[in-house]
């Protein structure tokens, strides 16, 4: 071949390379949707057995510890990992130590919380009813809780079994509940508890996990396809990019995944 020739086969591969890299990202490329899901951070009664008299202003019940020290420098951290991060929603469960946590990374990034008791605790872990508050009694504390929120699920909560795995059923009609109300949002984050958390990734990926507190799980939505999981019923499938992860932390020791 003449180098005339190879030089204008060359440009033509490249006008067409061209060409085809334009028409690629002239095309509307649909974003998948993400669900982070965070576990709370570090309890004040994981290191305070006595909490309830020396470090509870608010006549907090049993299950419902605040954060540690620990815990609120690691809600800290959390909010510093997504404070470049978009987010449209911030879904959390009603107890102290989850609003907490939410509250950190909300006021980072300066969204309302929608509180989602369906995201609480496994039940059989809860005083009977959970002493979770509701949210115009949370608001006095927390300004950024969005009252006019309706839940999917609220006082009284259904009957659980005993077991972690028990509220498996609360957890997919949760997660189904939020991805309906938030059709269009394309990024969400939910603040939970290790064993919501476990049956959350059941729900979504057929494998439940026990993470860390304070770590952060990435689910991403994919495209509508002919497998789904054994819970998931909606025709949307999910990946599991990432769990537990903490690289986010300065101190990665004793978190506590069980």
């Amino acid at each position: 071949m003449s180098i005339k020739k190879f030089l204008a086969c060359g440009l033509s591969l490249i006008s067409f390379s061209g060409f085809a890299t334009a028409k690629l990202f002239s095309k509307k490329i649909k974003m998948s949707r993400v669900l982070w899901v965070v576990r709370h951070a570090e309890r004040e009664d994981n290191i305070n057995s006595n909490w309830r008299k020396t470090a509870n202003p608010h006549k907090l019940k049993s299950d419902n510890s605040p954060l540690s020290s620990r815990g609120h420098q690691q809600a800290k951290e959390l909010a510093a990992r997504f404070a470049n991060v978009h987010i449209d929603h911030i879904f959390a469960s009603p107890f102290e130590r989850t609003v907490e946590t939410a509250t950190a990374i909300a006021s980072e990034i300066k969204i309302p919380i929608k509180l989602e008791p369906g995201l609480c605790e496994a039940l059989y872990m809860c005083e009977e009813p959970p002493s979770f508050e509701e949210p115009e009694a949370l608001k006095s504390r927390f300004n950024l809780i969005d009252t006019s929120y309706k839940p999917i699920f609220k006082k009284p909560m259904p009957k659980e079994g005993m077991g972690d795995s028990a509220c498996v059923g609360r957890l997919q009609k949760t997660i189904e509940g939020i991805c309906e109300k938030c059709e269009d949002a394309k990024s969400i984050v939910l603040v939970s508890h290790a064993s919501p958390i476990g049956a959350i990734h059941e729900v979504l990926v057929n494998k439940w996990t026990y993470v860390g507190q304070a770590t952060v799980t990435k689910f991403v939505e994919t495209e509508k396809g002919s497998k789904e999981t054994k819970f998931w019923s909606k025709q949307k499938q999910f990946c599991l990019e990432y769990s537990a992860n903490a690289d986010h932390l300065s101190n990665k020791s004793n978190l506590r995944p069980y």
